[in-house]
């Protein structure tokens, strides 16, 4: 059996300000809960947190950093989450030693605020993934709370490319899966839905041209959405969302066809 081999984050981020950039877009990747607004360099007095976002759970509040994290980090972590009353703290590193992660999970037991340790990795295909290393406990009221689950996704998780765990009420708004270093996002707002790619790594600019080689104009509609930092192709499905649950059927059929489609063609061709 082949074993996974990971890269650093620097292989395919320059700066981490530039990781910072690619993670306002997968805020709910981290499933720490929902928050839409982000904001990166956000000013906490005379300093600038990495990234502040608020949403239906509150404020949140992330540091990131390259390779091993660092207490200066985490000092930075504490001030600006209490300065900015948030709800959520995360530190998002490659490591962590075991103090901190004693340190996390005591801070847990007698705080208010959910602290996380968070490790970022980078795999063969310039894909990132995130794995908790330190979090709240928990208790049996947050988990009667997570046990409600979306209707939506229900068939769809069960079989088929986007097979997988059971999504969260509160995450309903998308699932996505990851190939070659482009995020496929099947999106599913109140009235309308639709399938977002994110381009990540470095050459985001060469995977993007390549793969719009993929979509001719004649058969495929999109919006292109990128600054100098992250790079978007968004692809609608449909006027119809959470709102008209007699057309769920419809919009699950679309969203997985065109969702698909995407998948294999990039498989199939990057």
């Amino acid at each position: 059996m082949k074993l996974q081999t990971y890269k650093k984050l620097p292989s395919i981020f320059r700066r981490e300000e530039d990781f910072s950039l690619a993670l306002i877009n997968h805020i709910p990747e981290l499933q720490v809960g929902d928050y839409e607004d982000a904001e990166t360099e956000s000013r906490v007095g005379t300093r600038r947190a990495d990234i502040v976002a608020t949403g239906n759970d509150g404020i949140l509040v992330i540091e990131n950093q390259f390779g091993k994290a660092d207490w200066d980090h985490w000092g930075r972590l504490e001030a600006y989450t209490r300065l900015k009353e948030a709800n959520v703290a995360i530190l998002i590193a490659e490591d962590f030693e075991e103090l901190m992660i004693v340190t996390c999970n005591l801070r847990n037991e007698d705080s208010n605020i959910d602290w996380y340790l968070i490790q970022a990795q980078v795999n063969a295909h310039d894909e990132v993934s995130f794995h908790h290393i330190a979090r709240p406990a928990i208790d049996i009221q947050t988990e009667k709370k997570h046990t409600d689950y979306s209707e939506f996704w229900e068939p769809v998780r069960k079989e088929g490319l986007f097979a997988g765990k059971p999504v969260p009420l509160r995450d309903e708004g998308w699932i996505g899966k990851s190939i070659k270093g482009v995020s496929i996002i099947l999106q599913f707002h109140n009235n309308a839905c639709s399938v977002l790619l994110s381009f990540q790594g470095e050459n985001r600019n060469e995977k993007r041209d390549a793969v719009i080689e993929l979509f001719p104009i004649s058969e495929y509609q999109f919006e292109l959405r990128e600054s100098p930092k992250f790079v978007n192709m968004l692809f609608p499905v449909m006027n119809k969302g959470k709102k008209d649950k007699d057309d769920w059927h419809i919009i699950r059929e679309k969203l997985t066809e065109l969702g698909s489609d995407i998948y294999h063609k990039i498989d199939a061709s990057l």
